[in-house]
């Protein structure tokens, strides 16, 4: 009755219901592709955190001095513990995406999940920018040896970043894709260096000098210098802000759960494994190294390139120039790997419509758009490497903290949908706030940064808001042109358009039960997250006698309760599978990750969560009602004599018979253009 009162053009119809017929369901055949084993899924994502070395030794120490080893012991437990935080996490939703992905499929708010995302976008800039700054420092002590002035310095720096951008820019729009035998050669290169220099220094230290050590001597008044540089006043103040200093050099651990649909089964959480033991070995050991083989104070004059200066101290200009040429190539390569991170963030964006569909058909247009946005922060800062990393601390921190608390959703959200593993709460509770420590003390320290933050984050997030309520501001421009006596070719433009949004966001809901409750929770998450005036409820079943009796009859009285989305029913006959979810999305042109669930339990490999296209979960674990509610029997709604009802002697012969549902036919039609989480495909450059 509701309806009667929806102006025109508001109320897409009454639904209907559909009734296929069986079909041998073939499931697509997926494009060859071979899964990731643990060395080269390793080296894709190991290359990302440990080349953070390079720019975060220098920081740390200059820092915390004396106490530096003990921030990065305290960086290293915490990601010990986020080791089981990601384990939990990612093995229950194994899909691209990271953080993204979790709450899209845990919260009933797909803004929330879209606008957390602004900062892992955040996190892909600054990663792209200290990147690119550093290799630019890295490069500065080849080519210039001896040093620049302050301004010129800055202005070498400026430049090689700004080029690095535009140069990766122009490598992404040309196709240039990623090669995991190069990027394990890379990380193996990678390691050896490191070695090197670090053996260099232990010998260089623990050998005496006519063995061509540095001479015990020298190695104790650095000891003695580094703890008069240091000093003996706020100690903790040191330690925590050690701690918080020590945090950016464990960037780059998500990585491994941006393309964790690319790896082997089982490889995921023995990649975490392997990049917090070479982070740690690292970390630690170069703080420790550095307060005997340098002073600290000469060591903080050369921050931004600290194991080149660690180099020449030890090992001469060969070992030097090695380490910076190891820097540049790891650092620049992370430039490229943050183009291809964001590219395939947005690609998954835009295919569940929380950004613009430009950034699904045109990737260029997000190439450009990113390598803009990294030059203006570039130029913003100067190249201000502390400044820089100030930024990156405070988006990679958020996220990590935003990680840890979203397991604590998944956990009460999702209790009943299969993992490897489920963690105590007081896992991800201590690493949240082992996080947010270290967050703390980092805006503490660069406060005058944080305006600069705030402006890309309200940027990104305010662009992300209007693009997800396009539908309500267009309706207000709308009514604001009707009141002000604009031309009605105006306002037929903007229903025009509002129409076609609508038209083009169709969505599917596969109901297992006829349970009204959940069906009306199922259209309340599209009313609110969702384009789309029209749903479908679909039901597969194998027999006719298995379909729930008042599935029809449910539907129905909620197209009335929604007299704005269209809800057709739709049965049919079959098994519940990928194929079954293939032929749907290409019947109706909808890609799969626009197809809802509740959360599946079943530990059938057919019926996992990862083999099931990428369809998004947006409610937990359903039981089967045996009968309705008696609130719904008090309220007087229609009986099964004034709307069709299924079961106790109404079959679908009958239904299709009297008209009141039609047969569907499964028509040849090409694939529906999925983005679904099993489509967004990682190509790194490392």
């Amino acid at each position: 009755a509701g309806a009667t009162n929806i102006r025109r053009g508001r109320h897409p119809g009454w639904g209907e219901v559909v009734v296929y017929g069986e079909r041998s369901f073939q499931e697509r055949a997926a494009p060859p592709h071979t899964k990731l084993g643990e060395l080269y899924a390793t080296a894709l994502c190991g290359n990302d955190i440990t080349g953070s070395c390079f720019y975060v030794i220098g920081s740390l120490v200059k820092v915390a001095g004396v106490w530096a080893p003990v921030g990065a012991i305290a960086a290293s437990c915490t990601l010990w513990l986020y080791r089981w935080v990601y384990t939990e996490a990612v093995t229950a939703l194994p899909f691209n995406g990271g953080i993204y992905n979790l709450l899209l499929n845990t919260v009933r708010s797909k803004k929330v999940a879209g606008l957390v995302a602004t900062m892992t976008i955040l996190s892909y800039i600054a990663t792209c920018v200290v990147s690119a700054t550093s290799a630019a420092a890295y490069l500065q002590a080849v080519v210039y040896p001896d040093g620049l002035s302050e301004q010129h310095a800055t202005d070498f720096h400026m430049l090689v970043a700004i080029a690095l951008i535009v140069f990766f820019a122009v490598l992404k729009m040309c196709g240039m894709s990623e090669s995991a035998k190069v990027a394990a050669g890379m990380f193996v290169f990678h390691l050896l260096t490191m070695a090197v220099l670090m053996i260099a220094a232990v010998v260089a230290v623990a050998l005496p000098g006519e063995l061509r050590g540095i001479p015990f001597e020298t190695v104790g008044k650095n000891v003695r210098q580094n703890f008069e540089y240091t000093g003996n006043l706020d100690i903790w103040g040191r330690m925590l802000l050690g701690f918080s200093s020590a945090m950016l050099g464990v960037s780059g651990f998500e990585t491994s759960a941006n393309f964790v649909e690319e790896q082997a089964d089982g490889v995921f959480p023995k990649t975490l494994r392997n990049m917090w033991v070479a982070v740690s070995l690292l970390n630690v050991g170069f703080t420790f190294v550095v307060l005997f083989a340098t002073k600290l104070a000469d060591l903080g004059k050369h921050s931004d390139h600290a194991l080149a200066f660690l180099g020449a101290q030890v090992g001469g200009r060969w070992l030097e120039v090695w380490v910076c040429i190891d820097a540049f190539v790891v650092l620049a390569a992370a430039v490229l790997t943050s183009f291809v991170g964001i590219s395939g963030l947005m690609t998954r964006m835009s295919g569940d419509r929380v950004v613009p569909e430009i950034f699904l058909k045109q990737d260029k247009v997000t190439t450009i758009a990113f390598g803009l946005i990294c030059i203006s922060l570039v130029l913003m800062l100067r190249a201000d490497t502390t400044a820089l990393e100030a930024t990156y601390s405070f988006a990679f921190l958020a996220v990590m903290i935003l990680f840890a608390l979203s397991v604590f959703v998944l956990q009460t959200t999702r209790p009943l949908l299969p993992r490897e593993m489920k963690n105590n709460p007081w896992i991800p509770t201590l690493a949240a706030a082992l996080v947010a420590a270290a967050l703390f003390d980092t805006v503490k320290h660069n406060l005058a940064i944080v305006p600069v933050f705030f402006c890309y984050l309200l940027v990104l997030a305010g662009s992300l808001v209007a693009y997800v309520l396009r539908i309500k501001l267009i309706r207000f421009v709308k009514k604001l042109a009707e009141l002000v006596g604009l031309p009605s070719a105006v306002i037929r433009f903007l229903q025009r358009h509002i129409d076609s949004i609508q038209a083009h966001s169709s969505v599917v809901y596969f109901a297992k039960t006829a349970n009204i409750c959940r069906l009306n929770k199922a259209l309340m998450y599209v009313r609110d997250n969702e384009d789309t005036n029209h749903c479908r409820i679909v039901h597969v079943y194998r027999n006719e006698a298995d379909i729930p009796q008042q599935l029809v009859h449910a539907v129905q009285i909620l197209d009335c309760v929604y007299p704005s989305i269209r809800v057709d029913v739709v049965l049919v006959h079959g098994v519940f599978s990928s194929a079954v979810i293939q032929n749907l999305s290409d019947e109706f042109l909808i890609p799969p990750n626009q197809m809802f669930i509740t959360c599946p339990t079943s530990e059938d490999h057919a019926k996992r969560l990862q083999n099931l296209c990428g369809v998004r979960v947006i409610m937990a674990h359903e039981e089967e009602m045996e009968h309705w509610p008696s609130e719904v029997e008090t309220l007087g709604v229609p009986t099964a004599d004034s709307m069709p009802l299924l079961g106790k002697g109404t079959s679908l012969t009958e239904l299709l018979k009297e008209g009141r549902a039609r047969s569907g036919s499964w028509h040849q039609t090409h694939p529906a253009p999925t983005v679904g989480l099993t489509e967004v495909l990682l190509e790194s450059s490392v």
